[in-house]
């Protein structure tokens, strides 16, 4: 990765979390109990049967570990910025989307280590050597994720409460700017380590087209078993499916040091957004006709 995105990495991803944390109130949270089935659900398959498919895309993998627990990285990683503004151009439920954000966002400080201590067991713990080269800093991850992603947020909200004229005028130009942030986050990642993501797309590539897949297939049949309407299954499927890659990034480099664990997060970004633009497509073509009439 390119130096000087490298060590602004932690602050790029602060205020994009700070960003999020503008546009959100008590009241986002409170959806957990007002419409219980919609966030649940929505939950449960982001945090728990995500990372649970990664496991299962990865069996018979026999590649680098390094791009093993890379792609556990990304499934640990809750959706992103930019899963909030795709979720409302795909028609989506934008307040659904934006708590599954806000709640994922804040419960990674926890959920993060358990799911990369138990890829560790699994993972680095079917290749001997694997343990020597790639250490896992459980206390530094904690410590990292509060202060980057927990501690923005709440700063946020703390202005949207206190200072809500304020931070309604800043939060859309604070949006844009997060959003040019993340694809700066990305685009250094991918310069610098494009060379790798060339070599071994054919190794780690059709897994995270199949992680990205299967994902969103579940969190759309998930929610339409469940009864949920159009807007929450678009909101659901869109947040699974979406990621948050510069989290991911940030673990990688800034806290594990180990750059070349960037390359399924980078990878993942460019097919995310790929399918989540042909779900767009396909949700405006199909409510067309109903808007038409």
């Amino acid at each position: 990765m390119i130096k000087p995105m490298q060590s602004l990495l932690p602050l790029g991803l602060a205020f994009i979390m700070f960003a999020i944390g503008l546009g959100l109130t008590l009241h986002d949270f409170t959806r957990v109990f007002r419409a219980p089935r919609a966030i649940l659900v929505g939950l449960i398959n982001q945090i728990v049967l995500l990372p649970v498919i990664a496991l299962v895309v990865l069996i018979g993998y026999n590649g680098r570990p390094e791009f093993a627990l890379g792609l556990m990285i990304l499934a640990a990683a809750p959706g992103g910025i930019t899963s909030n503004l795709l979720t409302t151009l795909a028609g989506g439920s934008a307040a659904l989307s934006v708590s599954m954000t806000a709640i994922a966002s804040l419960a990674s400080v926890v959920t993060v280590p358990i799911i990369l201590g138990l890829a560790q067991t699994h993972i680095l713990g079917l290749t001997p050597d694997a343990a020597t080269t790639i250490q896992m800093p459980f206390g530094r991850i904690i410590a990292s994720i509060l202060v980057v992603t927990s501690l923005p947020i709440v700063l946020g909200m703390a202005l949207q409460s206190k200072r809500p004229n304020w931070a309604n005028w800043a939060r859309p130009k604070a949006r844009q700017l997060a959003t040019i942030i993340f694809a700066l986050i990305v685009a250094s990642a991918f310069v610098g380590q494009m060379d790798n993501i060339l070599t071994y797309f054919t190794e780690i590539g059709p897994r995270l087209v199949m992680l990205n897949v299967a994902t969103m297939t579940l969190g759309v049949v998930s929610a339409l078993v469940l009864g949920l309407g159009r807007a929450d299954s678009i909101a659901i499927m869109l947040e699974c499916g979406l990621q948050n890659a510069a989290l991911a990034i940030f673990i990688a480099v800034s806290v594990l040091g180990n750059p070349i664990l960037v390359v399924p997060a980078i990878t993942y970004a460019l097919i995310m957004n790929i399918t989540a633009a042909a779900v767009i497509v396909w949700s405006r073509r199909a409510a067309y006709p109903a808007i038409a009439k």
